[in-house]
């Protein structure tokens, strides 16, 4: 892969993994737009996910501090470790059957032509959700405040983000918006239980490769190490304003209009030429 070409998507990355629009998915688009296969973009997207995993970890390192520290035992402490430990589990439970359906689908030659089809059409189930939440939405709700069932819950929907297209931040935010947690709340839930999440498909990926008898790390390593720091040092720049954006526009509509541009660009690909 050119260098030119890692850069720019590890740019994409860090610029658009805070707005709900799934950057996986968005990675895939502009592989394919660039004669990627499926498959690299895929293994792509979760290196690049380091990168914003230590964006996220910088930004809240007080609360992963707080949270992961067995010496502190305040209640509602003790209750985000419950929710990050069930959300995990849930995550878990689904991620990785969605991650082997994914990999089947992106390595059969076969089926990885319709990738673009899958990513336009779970953009538009995103846009529902992203709406669905904003009509139900009732705030108020703190995360210690959910059962146990709903914490789970939440892990659940988030494992279905490893479908490219589904946008791991919309999921879980319009699931906590749903379940009348604050906003604002939601944001943090939202990206504190990615880190597990991130971390967890990253070693399920690097299993997958030992299994496979393949080399887990590329041959290109430095250029992926340069596009983590990349992605990390523009995720952190730009967590603050796109957050605030994310907070102020619905993104459902841009979530429709990205769809029907994913499956038009897929229908253009099998037009005579």
């Amino acid at each position: 892969m050119l260098f030119w070409i890692l850069l720019l998507l590890a740019s994409l990355q860090g610029i658009i993994e805070w707005l709900p629009v799934s950057s996986e998915g968005q990675i895939i688009i502009v592989s394919n737009l660039l004669n990627i296969d499926s498959d690299s973009a895929l293994d792509l997207a979760l290196w690049l996910h380091l990168g914003t995993l230590i964006a996220v970890s910088i930004k809240y390192y007080k609360d992963i501090y707080l949270y992961f520290n067995p010496k502190i035992s305040d209640p509602i402490i003790v209750k985000w470790r419950w929710f990050l430990l069930l959300s995990t589990i849930g995550t878990i439970i689904v991620g990785v059957l969605c991650y082997i359906l994914v990999r089947y689908v992106t390595i059969d030659p076969a089926i990885g032509e319709y990738v673009m089809l899958i990513v336009g059409i779970a953009l538009l189930i995103t846009a529902g959700l992203l709406f669905y939440a904003k009509r139900q939405q009732k705030t108020g709700k703190k995360i210690e405040d959910l059962s146990k069932k709903e914490m789970t819950s939440i892990g659940l929907l988030q494992g279905f983000s490893i479908i490219p297209g589904i946008s791991r931040s919309g999921i879980t935010l319009s699931g906590l918006l749903f379940m009348s947690v604050d906003k604002d709340e939601a944001i943090k839930g939202s990206f504190i239980m990615s880190i597990p999440a991130v971390m967890g498909g990253f070693i399920l990926n690097l299993l997958d490769k030992l299994i496979k008898n393949e080399n887990i790390f590329p041959a290109d390593w430095w250029m992926i190490i340069i596009a983590i720091i990349v992605t990390a040092v523009l995720g952190y720049l730009t967590m603050e304003l796109f957050i605030r954006i994310a907070r102020k526009y619905n993104f459902a509509a841009i979530c429709v209009v990205l769809g029907l541009l994913t499956i038009i660009l897929f229908a253009l690909r099998w037009l005579p030429s």
